[in-house]
C-alpha cells in the first residue's frame, strides 16, 4: 500500500498541467489503537485495522484513494483542487466514521482517530515535501488533543525546526557535562 499510495501521488504531482497537479493529502492515525494490541493482541489488532480500512473505503469513496501505510498510520490522495470546508467535512466524516464501536473476538471496540491535510502546491510542489508537511498537521492534530483534523501551516515547521534544535542544544550540553541535577 505504502509504494501504491506514493506512487500515485507521484503521478499527481508530475502531471503535465497546474491544475492537474493539485492535490489534497490527509494523513490519520488511529487513537488508542496500541490499546487494542496490547489488550486483545495482535490478531485483534489485525481484524481492527481490516475493518478501519472498511470503513475508510467507504467515507472516501470515489472521491478520493485510500491505503494503509504500515502500523496504525492511513493516507487519503484527493486528487484535485479542493476547498478547505469540503476537506474539513470529509476529514470529520472519516473522524466520525472510524470512531464508532467496532466488534472484536466479541468484544466493543473504541478507537479514534486524528487527521493532518496538506495541500498541493500549496503546501509542497514534491512528494517528499507534502508528506514532510502533512506530517506536521497530523501530529499538531494529535497535540491538539486527537479525535480532530488539522490542515498545515507554516508556522508548525518552524516549531519542528526550533524542537528538533532544542534537543540538539540538549544532548550537546549533556555529553559536555554542562547539565547538573539539583534538590530543592
Amino acid at each position: 500500500n505504502r509504494v501504491q499510495m506514493s506512487k500515485a501521488l507521484e503521478e499527481i504531482l508530475a502531471a503535465p498541467s497546474a491544475r492537474e497537479r493539485a492535490c489534497a493529502v490527509l494523513m490519520l492515525d488511529l487513537d488508542r489503537f496500541k490499546q487494542v494490541n496490547d489488550t486483545l493482541g495482535h490478531p485483534a489488532g489485525d481484524a481492527l485495522l481490516k475493518q478501519v480500512a472498511q470503513r475508510l473505503e467507504r467515507t472516501i469513496g470515489a472521491a478520493g484513494r485510500c491505503g494503509r501505510l504500515g502500523g496504525d498510520e492511513f493516507k487519503v490522495i484527493v486528487p484535485g483542487e479542493q476547498r478547505r470546508t469540503a476537506l474539513g467535512q470529509l476529514a470529520d466524516q472519516i473522524i466520525a466514521a472510524l470512531s464508532q464501536p467496532y466488534e472484536i473476538q466479541g468484544q466493543s471496540v473504541v478507537i479514534g482517530a486524528s487527521v493532518g491535510i496538506a495541500l498541493a502546491p500549496e503546501h509542497g510542489s514534491n512528494s517528499d515535501e507534502l508528506i514532510r508537511n502533512v506530517d506536521l498537521a497530523l501530529y499538531a492534530a494529535k497535540d491538539a488533543g486527537r479525535g480532530c483534523f488539522q490542515f498545515f501551516a507554516a508556522d508548525l515547521h518552524a516549531a519542528a525546526e526550533e524542537r528538533a534544535e532544542l534537543e540538539q542544544d540538549l544532548r550537546d550540553a549533556m555529553a559536555r557535562g554542562e547539565l547538573e541535577l539539583c534538590y530543592q
